[in-house]
């Protein structure tokens, strides 16, 4: 009787026994091998002729050692680039990036359009409608490129559809908070229900919901990367129109904010998911680099905030804007986890992430307590009970990870339990996300 596991170490230590290879090399080769296997037999392969075509697929062992020298050497950025050897894969490549320029395109189009209204980046129903002008093109570029069955589709366009059209019925009363708050929550709602075209039908897995945490977090840090570098072009072009006594702004704020905006955030997913091969190995730098820098940060707030006798949370204005922070803490804490191998052993990363929870609910803590104090003092408003609801939800999150992370510190569970943990809990978010975006405009009476 074929033995799946004694196959997958005998071929595991073949790998190691080339000397070619790190240890954590050869750990995600194997998961990847693992997850090619578990992709056939989920389609009626048995386990011996899934495990012989996984292994074909992933080639003999001098071609992956040449190629894992290449991602671990200074050859990285140009992998980056380089079109691939396949005929087959060429032409995939080639079709993405036709679809790239061309949802890119139609994306600036369609943002361009309301202005054509009389309306701008200023107006609240151009705010409210941003997500649209953005995520239905970058979910369609997923469909496209992950084939995914006609069932997810028609549940993916349903939802944008319908989410489109009631929040556009809604009307929009002074001063104008709940739909403030829809613009604010709506793109996190519809990122999630992009991340099931993103995943496809392994939307429900703990496996896929961690690798679209990291697909969020890096497109977070290389979106960011590429908007930097469109702000330089923008002062280059400035610059040297300038020179010769021409007015680019014009251009700029017709043109370049719509067009340039739009390509950045399609070319970022197409950059992170087509080359995620290669990007998998910034995670784990990219989490040891951040996170203990967050870590300072929280610190020195909160040291800032005990020395001065001052609190920003006693101000209607930072709430919202300190609950997006925390959001941000909070993404770098599951960036980590993402990124961590779960075979690896306990490290002082671990400690330096779970101190880093341990700051943001001290922060939080402190965030929610001002909260209450403005709801008794001046009664319940659309953005202090979100702020609210948010802070609560966080609170739970962050709690329920330190816990996590304690008992895994004692050896009482795995590091897995932490990842199914925190893939479940997206399902709150995404639940608290449609009750702002649909329920808190008609409680509040649209103003």
């Amino acid at each position: 009787m074929f033995d799946l596991e004694l196959n997958i170490t005998s071929w595991s230590d073949y790998l190691r026994s080339s000397g070619k290879l790190d240890e954590s090399d050869v750990i995600e080769l194997e998961n990847h091998l693992r997850e090619q296997i578990d992709e056939l037999t989920e389609n009626g392969l048995s386990e011996d002729e899934a495990f012989l075509i996984s292994v074909k697929r992933l080639g003999n062992v001098n071609l992956i050692s040449e190629e894992y020298s290449k991602v671990n050497t200074d050859t990285l950025w140009k992998q980056l680039l380089i079109d691939p050897v396949d005929p087959d894969a060429k032409k995939k490549s080639r079709r993405d990036i036709l679809l790239v320029v061309l949802f890119s395109l139609l994306a600036g189009t369609v943002a361009k359009i309301p202005t054509f209204f009389g309306l701008n980046m200023d107006s609240v129903v151009y705010f409210r409608n941003l997500s649209f002008y953005i995520l239905p093109f970058i979910a369609l570029f997923f469909i496209i490129k992950h084939h995914v069955s006609k069932k997810l589709i028609g549940y993916i366009t349903t939802i944008f559809v319908l989410t489109g059209v009631i929040i556009n019925l809604y009307p929009s009363y002074d001063p104008n908070h709940t739909a403030m708050l829809t613009g604010i929550h709506l793109p996190i709602m519809l990122w999630l229900v992009t991340g099931v075209a993103y995943l496809g039908d392994k939307w429900r897995t703990k496996k896929g919901r961690m690798n679209f945490i990291r697909f969020t977090g890096e497109s977070v840090i290389y979106g960011s990367l590429i908007m930097l570098g469109l702000m330089v072009l923008m002062m280059f072009i400035f610059a040297i129109f300038e020179s010769i006594a021409i007015d680019a702004e014009g251009f700029f704020e017709n043109y370049f904010i719509y067009y340039a905006g739009t390509a950045a955030a399609i070319i970022t997913v197409y950059l992170v998911e087509t080359k995620k091969s290669i990007v998998e190995n910034f995670a784990p730098i990219l989490a040891k680099i951040f996170s203990p820098l967050f870590l300072i940060v929280m610190l020195t707030f909160l040291m800032a905030i005990i020395f001065t006798g001052n609190s920003p949370f006693v101000e209607r204005d930072f709430l919202i804007g300190f609950d997006l922070m925390l959001v941000l803490v909070l993404g770098m804490v599951l960036y980590t986890i993402s990124a961590r191998n779960i075979y690896d052993k306990i490290n002082i990363f671990d400690y330096l992430n779970t101190a880093l929870i341990v700051v943001a609910i001290v922060v939080d803590g402190v965030a929610l307590s001002g909260i209450l104090f403005r709801l008794s003092e001046y009664g319940i408003s659309p953005n202090k009970l979100a702020a609210l609801g948010e802070n609560v939800l966080l609170l739970v999150n962050l709690a329920a990870l330190l816990w996590l992370y304690i008992r895994y510190f004692l050896k009482k569970i795995e590091f897995e339990k932490i990842e199914i943990w925190q893939t479940d809990y997206l399902t709150v978010y995404a639940i608290w996300m449609a009750i702002v975006v649909f329920v808190f405009p008609v409680v509040f009476r649209f103003n």
